[in-house]
């Protein structure tokens, strides 16, 4: 395993003696971590964080859904959010009641008393970016149409109303933001109101980039980077590059061969993150800012990361479901038509011998898997088109004349 050097100049201070111990202390609490990280709790003697072993994105779904079926949210003034997973063992995390908006704030403030804040952001116990938009503008002393992300046909019936409501910010998790920019393109509409937009995510993919400097060249853009199970990681300005961002204080971030992993040195974190492999790749950068902060550029996923519609999944995961279904020998899963209007996961199944294979076949391994994912039984209630199943052409039943 490769670490990138300390020195680099993107590279942020390492985590103090007392930080580590603290999280060292709170893993204590967790089974599988206090095993894990039982060689390094002892003695008072300093730590160095690079001696730890990094935390997987399983190790991390079981321990924090272990501790919430043990009861970790009782007296903790949290808030549970779940990221996806399996019915079985979902990626949920405990985050405190304020969404650390205020500690984000000290280093990303995107509006002001002046502003009004759309929020498009997806709701839901599955979409925690809007509750966090909502308590960025509130601590910001701004108003809140907290609107969420339109569903179906909206956009045409409420698009005009936008910009009569008096918005001069939008918030909007990035697949509500494509689709708003998509239609607006495809149907002359304008967003001249729009001053100020705030985005969550993963990290803008080239079409949203490009559509937001054909119908946004004068907006002032504001990206956060992070996901359910780390919250918010990084964020960036107007000034600074798309895809280069600054750590929080409060999130210490490595490079392990190229692998972004994050530690939460906040004192009110619930789950001890400490040095979680996040599946993104990344460098470190110098920010065109020049504000002279830690930056990291992101650069893409790990082969078993892919991103659907603003969610993320492990390949594997799915395909693992996938072949719990009888008739299933092998799957994996691919994203197509990545970032346009048509995008959509396809599970590629190859059946046992001997089966020949229909739509009606295929409709019932769909069914299975989405009953067993919680993210992608989501999703499919808005857009069931947009999931698919399909077999090797030499398994399929001719259609009939």
């Amino acid at each position: 395993m490769t670490m990138q050097h300390f020195d680099h100049p993107g590279a942020a201070p390492r985590p103090t003696g007392p930080q580590i111990r603290a999280l060292l202390e709170r893993a204590r609490e967790f089974p599988q971590l206090a095993e894990k990280y039982r060689p390094f709790s002892g003695g008072d003697g300093p730590v160095e964080i690079e001696r730890l072993p990094p935390l997987s994105a399983e190790e991390l779904r079981a321990t924090a859904w272990n501790g919430i079926r043990a009861g970790l949210s009782r007296d903790r003034g949290a808030v549970l959010y779940l990221g996806g997973g399996t019915a079985e063992q979902p990626s949920a995390t405990l985050v405190p009641s304020g969404l650390f908006a205020a500690d984000i704030l000290r280093d990303w403030r995107p509006l002001d008393s002046r502003d009004v804040l759309l929020n498009l952001s997806r709701g839901g116990r599955l979409w925690p970016a809007h509750d966090l938009f909502n308590s960025i503008a509130a601590l910001s002393g701004s108003s809140t149409i907290p609107y969420g992300s339109p569903e179906g046909g909206e956009l045409a019936r409420w698009v005009d109303f936008f910009g009569q409501c008096g918005a001069t910010a939008l918030a909007a998790d990035t697949p509500t933001l494509r689709e708003l920019l998509q239609f607006c393109r495809s149907t002359g509409r304008r967003l001249d109101w729009l001053r100020t937009l705030l985005w969550i995510g993963s990290g803008l993919d080239s079409t949203v980039t490009g559509l937001i400097g054909q119908l946004l060249p004068e907006a002032r853009v504001w990206g956060l980077y992070g996901s359910v199970e780390s919250w918010a990681v990084a964020g960036n300005g107007p000034d600074c590059d798309r895809n280069v961002f600054h750590p929080l204080p409060h999130q210490y971030v490595e490079l392990l061969d190229g692998e972004l992993t994050v530690s939460t040195l906040h004192r009110q974190a619930v789950i001890p993150l400490l040095r979680y492999r996040t599946g993104d790749v990344g460098e470190f950068a110098d920010c065109r800012c020049g504000s002279g902060r830690p930056a990291v550029r992101l650069l893409g996923r790990m082969a078993d990361v892919l991103c659907f519609r603003g969610a993320r999944f492990s390949r594997e995961e799915l395909a693992t479901l996938a072949r719990a279904v009888d008739e299933v020998l092998d799957a994996e899963a691919v994203v197509l038509d990545k970032g346009l209007p048509t995008e959509r996961l396809q599970l590629r199944v190859r059946l046992r011998d001997g089966l020949l294979v229909d739509r009606y076949q295929e409709e019932w391994i769909k069914e299975c898997v989405l009953s067993g994912h919680l993210t992608l039984s989501q999703l499919s209630l808005s857009e069931p088109e947009s999931i698919e199943v399909v077999a090797e052409a030499a398994f399929r039943q001719p259609a009939a004349a």
